[in-house]
């Protein structure tokens, strides 16, 4: 189970989210945010694996990311261009930095699915994601999981 966050990016970033107008959408596309995240990788410690596939790795010592290129948030499938592109997170710190990092280089903001809210460095959803993960540890494998 993971922790999932959409990337999304408008020309004034302050829409609620899910109102956003098709005509006030930028665009992503797959080779800017592989550009993106090398970037990122020069300035932080993370490894990146898998850059040619629909599921991009990024990684930590203490935290993994999916980004999913999913073919159903395709804003133009000719230009190959994501409204949305989907982060899962996994692990047990949240990785702060680097999705910072991530929405200053891109000029965009991430959609905290957990909080309902868009992801600040001070507020998100990781920890009670974090709890709802442990408590259905606990009750899958006992006190000892």
């Amino acid at each position: 189970m993971s922790w999932s966050l959409y990337l999304n990016r408008t020309k004034t970033n302050t829409e609620p989210y899910d109102e956003e107008k098709d005509e006030n959408i930028i665009p992503f596309t797959k080779d800017e945010i592989i550009t993106t995240l090398h970037e990122i990788c020069g300035i932080i410690n993370v490894n990146i694996e898998d850059t040619e596939s629909k599921f991009v790795q990024v990684y930590s010592e203490k935290w993994r990311i999916e980004i999913c290129f999913w073919e159903q948030l395709l804003y133009s499938e000719k230009d190959m261009t994501y409204c949305t592109i989907e982060l899962q997170v996994w692990g047990n710190t949240e990785p702060k930095e680097f999705l910072s990092l991530l929405v200053e280089k891109l000029r965009a903001r991430l959609f905290d699915m957990k909080a309902g809210t868009f992801w600040t460095v001070d507020g998100s959803g990781f920890s009670d994601w974090k709890s709802f993960c442990n408590r259905i540890a606990k009750e899958l494998f006992g006190e000892n999981g």
